[in-house]
């Protein structure tokens, strides 16, 4: 009787020493980054709107913010949407409305953790030993023009973080005290680029009328596999492609790129692409008092800030049709503008704009750009709106 009760008690002893063998690794089983994903309903209609909460658990062991990825595959088809999210906290409800051009059909929504957050990393390719920080201005449409400084590191490289905006934004570079921006420089950001999503859930969805009895969801979706073999955006916004080369580039340029207001015919049109009369202006500041009548150009005696009055009244400034908070320098090379369209005073582009008219200037892209020794403003992806349109 004691033999046995010794080899019992050698077995529970053996049977303990595995549990607790196994006990990290059931705890790293448990902590294994996971999100929870919530739709408000399954089937929908056009012009309906998908609400969304998603929770990451556990969120402290990742990070206070962390980015969704939301890449929608229409079943059949193939063709895929992405749209990206900011996680904070752990936790997101966001609201995508269905537009009315998209195609009845069975659509896989597969939402993507990425464990980082938005940031630019970059590096000054023409740097010199003088070069300590580098100057940026970020314009984006949904609030205030940001101005700020990066340090360089030994390697000429910087990183700039903690930004969240919308839709995209137009960032601008420059040295500390200069006239003509000569920086000739590349950019990345880790959103844009590949990454290996940390955890993935995959919910299906109707839109319109489409066969939805067992035997139809069953077909579409056991066969379904989500690859995320393109977890990679392009940085840029696509570049502007000219179809003509005939002497009125400038129209053609103005036809592709106005939008909207900016789109009138009563601006006075400034030409950066067939002449060569802005390409070799001192500054922005000089050519536009010289080129325009009545405007006038404001010193801020303290500040030493340059801006613009007309008939007495702030004038408004524009890049790339995004508007420029007052006294932010402009730090566009002149010889890298393709247009100038300067709107008189009157003229609304805005609500709440001063009576001092506006200056829209359009930097030069795709086959406009002829520089090649700078670069030094880009147009960067952010994040998708809570409230957005999928079409």
């Amino acid at each position: 009787m004691k033999k046995k009760n010794d080899i019992t008690i050698k077995f529970a002893a053996t049977v303990v020493c595995i549990l607790l063998c196994y006990v990290p690794a059931i705890l790293q089983a448990q902590q294994k980054d996971s999100i929870t994903v919530q739709l408000n309903k399954a089937l929908f209609d056009k012009g309906d709107t998908i609400n969304f909460e998603i929770n990451l658990q556990q969120y402290a062991s990742v990070a206070k913010t962390a980015t969704i990825q939301l890449w929608i595959e229409d079943i059949k088809t193939g063709r895929r949407w992405k749209f990206r999210y900011p996680l904070v906290n752990g936790y997101i409800n966001a609201r995508l409305k269905i537009d009315s051009s998209l195609k009845d059909g069975r659509y896989a929504f597969n939402f993507l953790l990425q464990k980082t957050f938005f940031s630019i990393t970059g590096h000054l390719a023409n740097a010199t030993k003088d070069d300590k920080l580098l100057n940026y201005i970020m314009i984006a449409r949904d609030k205030q023009t940001v101005v700020d400084f990066v340090p360089l590191n030994e390697q000429q490289s910087f990183v700039v973080k903690n930004m969240l905006f919308q839709d995209s934004a137009f960032f601008v570079f420059a040295r500390p005290r200069q006239k003509s921006n000569q920086l000739l420089m590349n950019i990345a950001t880790p959103l844009d680029s590949a990454f290996t999503a940390s955890a993935t859930v995959t919910k299906f969805i109707v839109v319109g009328n489409v066969k939805n009895d067992a035997a139809a969801i069953s077909t579409d979706t056991a066969g379904y596999v989500f690859k995320p073999d393109e977890t990679k955006y392009k940085i840029m916004m696509p570049e502007v492609v000219v179809k003509t080369r005939s002497n009125k580039r400038l129209q053609d340029f103005d036809r592709e790129n106005s939008t909207g207001v900016f789109s009138g015919s009563d601006a006075i049109m400034l030409d950066g692409i067939s002449s060569d009369e802005l390409e070799n202006a001192p500054d922005l500041y000089t050519y536009l008092t010289v080129k325009v009548g009545g405007l006038r150009l404001v010193t801020d005696s303290e500040t030493g800030n340059r801006s613009f009055s007309w008939r007495g009244e702030p004038t408004e400034i524009y890049i790339n049709e995004i508007k420029l908070d007052p006294d932010i320098p402009l730090w566009i090379n002149p010889s890298d503008i393709a247009m100038i369209k300067v709107f008189r005073p009157g003229t609304s582009l805005s609500s709440g704009a001063s009576n001092g008219g506006a200056i829209a200037i359009y930097t030069k892209t795709g086959e406009y750009s002829k520089s090649t020794n700078r670069n030094y403003s880009f147009f960067i992806n952010g994040y998708t709106g809570l409230e957005a349109v999928w079409k």
